[in-house]
């Protein structure tokens, strides 16, 4: 018998549920606040950079293998890169036909260094989301038993 390679992920996996199963939709904007998709809890990171590796409320496990967050990292450039099309197309839209260049380039440096250190955490939340929304679906999938406060 193989062993589950999702079993960490719920480690109360009797069937009981500790915190009612939060929708697609409401796991994927607690990610976008910086909180765990599952519960909500929002003493996840110690620090601005370093996401916990499990909820301190309902024990799901964040980052499941090594590297399992390159989805993370999509997310963040995607977002920067998004940000920095509103920045270049406003200014282009607002200039053209003199475009200011010097001043666009300070612009996409200033946007393209914030952007991702602002992102950063809630790219990594956001992607939490998606695995655990992804895992979810497995029909072996067990919904967390109960832990102290979360009746």
């Amino acid at each position: 018998m193989s062993e589950d390679p999702y079993g960490s992920l719920d480690p109360r996996g009797d069937g009981r549920r500790a915190v009612p199963e939060a929708s697609g939709a409401r796991a994927l904007w607690r990610g976008f606040r910086k909180r765990c998709p599952r519960c909500g809890e929002r003493r996840i990171f110690d620090g601005w950079f370093r996401l916990r590796s499990v909820c301190p409320r309902c024990s799901l496990r964040f980052e499941e293998e090594q590297g399992g967050f390159l989805g993370a990292m999509t997310i963040n450039y995607g977002l920067a890169f998004a940000a920095w099309l509103v920045v270049l197309t406003a200014v282009l839209v607002v200039t053209a036909p003199d475009v200011p260049v010097p001043e666009l380039i300070g612009m996409s440096v200033v946007v393209l260094g914030l952007v991702p250190l602002w992102s950063y955490p809630r790219s990594k939340t956001i992607w939490a989301a998606i695995e655990w929304l992804a895992h979810r679906t497995d029909p072996d999938y067990k919904a967390p038993g109960p832990a102290s406060g979360l009746e």
